[in-house]
């Protein structure tokens, strides 16, 4: 049996970052994107939000390389903000360490990008439809039409500044460079379970676990040039996602058998997968 999909209560469960200076990086995301910081074993940190103890970044020392020229891996991933007045307020407090350069909108979402200390690209969302709609189905899940919108705009929306990122505040999304985007979609659609959903923009693949990016998305942006990474490199470790129960892991199992996809690793006893694929993109699957 094969082909069958990623059921739609999959989500983002953490991002794992490979950093160079774990003080200034963790300095960061404490005071700029405001999480707070859960745990630190060693050269590890674990930040997210306090009341709800839901780690949303995991920050990890290494000695290692940054990249001489560009390669495959991470270009932002997206905290999921649970209002609008949260996103003016985290808009407020990220221009005062950087200027934002980039805020955007489509049919159904909001947003700006910024960077952390080290490079990495750290998106935040809202759903636009939140305040205009009370029912699921209203939304337009296809319209992924992107334009480029007022920075100031967002930051409009906030009714008060806050110390600390919300609870209910999520990982929304996650978006790779790749160099070849044929062989990533085979692994992630047939091996893994995720499924294309229509894009406007060529050169890019929208990968989903149900009907929406916020139940789970990967974006794939074609670089050709791009190189490989190496493990000792800086940036992405990998993305962490949780399956709702021990069927949906039986099912990934069964794709990649399918598919002809043998390099993984799989522990039975702690229900916990980790395989990288053609890019090195390096994704963990857990039951919940």
């Amino acid at each position: 049996m094969a082909g069958i999909a990623l059921p739609e209560e999959t989500r983002v469960d953490f991002i794992a970052l490979k950093v160079a200076n774990l003080a200034k990086v963790s300095q960061w995301y404490q005071q700029v994107a405001r999480l707070d910081l859960l745990r630190q074993n060693g050269d590890t940190i674990y930040l997210g939000t306090r009341l709800n103890q839901q780690v949303l970044v995991v920050l990890h020392q290494i000695k290692g390389l940054s990249p001489q020229k560009p390669v495959t891996g991470l270009d932002h991933f997206a905290i999921l903000l649970p209002n609008p007045g949260a996103l003016g307020a985290a808009y407020r407090i990220v221009k005062q360490d950087q200027p934002v350069t980039k805020a955007f909108q489509t049919g159904y979402q909001q947003g700006f990008l910024a960077k952390d200390p080290e490079g990495n690209g750290v998106a935040f969302t809202i759903d636009r439809a939140i305040e205009q709609y009370q029912e699921e189905r209203q939304y337009n899940w296809e319209d992924e039409t992107e334009e480029t919108i007022d920075p100031a705009e967002i930051g409009k929306h906030a009714a008060r500044d806050y110390d600390r990122l919300p609870s209910g505040t999520t990982i929304g999304y996650v978006q790779f460079r790749v160099a070849d985007l044929a062989s990533t979609s085979h692994y992630l659609e047939d091996g893994l379970g995720f499924r294309e959903k229509p894009s406007p923009n060529t050169g890019e693949v929208f990968l989903a676990a149900g009907d929406y990016r916020h139940h789970i998305g990967i974006n794939l942006r074609l670089e050709a040039t791009l190189l490989l990474p190496t493990p000792d490199m800086y940036g992405l470790d990998y993305v962490s996602f949780i399956l709702p129960d021990k069927m949906a892991m039986e099912n990934i199992l069964m794709n990649l058998d399918a598919a002809g996809l043998t390099d993984y690793d799989y522990h039975h006893e702690n229900q916990f997968l980790m395989i990288a694929g053609p890019n090195r993109l390096t994704l963990w699957f857990r039951v919940a």
